[in-house]
């Protein structure tokens, strides 16, 4: 598709992207995810690539294989260097608007990548598609037990629907077991939606009720970003070593 360098342009990407990803076989939730970063894209290439200039047009294209989704947003802009993105996570940025949208994409999206042209950039995000019959609501749970602490040893993705409740599922039973010291381990969880992170919280927020005290290990990249940018890293006590893990309780 080729399109204006007007914000219109970018209604048009982001509906275009939500039903590709809802047809590629994605829950609402993850379309919609899918959506805002491919909006975002959409986005640079009008206001920062492009700079409104009437002369200069946005290339969309949408592509669904087999085994993938992949949305192509170029300009006809002066280029643009990722390296020089600032980090909107560091403690200086916080407060400003640069570089988040390209950190949503790298946090949700399976691959970003940039590609200078002449003029402009392009770039491409893709986004995995489900197995045929894979359960993307699902998660697997076992409890330990080790110094008094409960273990939750979770792997899966965390999102709305049954991962939601088979979570909040372990952390009851631990609490009704007589357990005040939870610790999930997250290192083997691949993906955390806003749903999830709900549920993070709820669970965080029972335990805490119940006179107890729930924290995190192994928290992965993905899911420590969301949580910073979330300001929800102030509300867990997180660790990556488990022997300080249980210590600290």
């Amino acid at each position: 598709m080729s399109l204006a360098s007007a914000l219109e342009s970018v209604e048009t990407i982001e509906q275009i992207a939500e039903r590709f990803a809802l047809t590629a076989g994605f829950d609402d939730d993850t379309a919609s995810q899918i959506a805002m970063v491919t909006r975002e894209a959409g986005v640079n290439a009008v206001l920062h690539g492009n700079k409104k200039d009437p002369n200069k047009r946005v290339t969309a294209c949408f592509e669904l294989t087999d085994d993938a989704l992949v949305i192509q947003i170029a300009d006809e802009g002066e280029g643009l260097d990722p390296e020089t993105i600032p980090n909107p996570l560091a403690p200086e940025n916080i407060l400003k608007p640069s570089g988040r949208g390209v950190f949503l994409m790298r946090a949700i999206m399976d691959e970003v990548e940039f590609r200078k042209l002449n003029p402009g950039t392009e770039i491409t995000i893709i986004k995995r598609r489900p197995e045929k019959g894979e359960r993307r609501m699902s998660i697997n749970a076992k409890t330990r037990e080790v110094d008094g602490v409960t273990i939750v040893d979770i792997s899966g993705k965390i999102t709305l629907g049954a991962a939601s409740a088979e979570l909040r599922g372990y952390v009851t039973e631990a609490l009704a077991k007589g357990s005040k010291k939870i610790l999930l381990n997250l290192a083997d969880v691949s993906y955390v939606d806003s749903a999830g992170l709900g549920e993070l919280v709820s669970a965080y927020t029972t335990v805490k009720n119940a006179g107890g005290t729930l924290k995190l290990l192994n928290v992965t990249k993905k899911v420590s970003d969301l949580l910073v940018i979330t300001k929800l890293v102030t509300v867990f006590d997180t660790y990556d070593d488990e022997t300080k893990a249980i210590g600290s309780f």
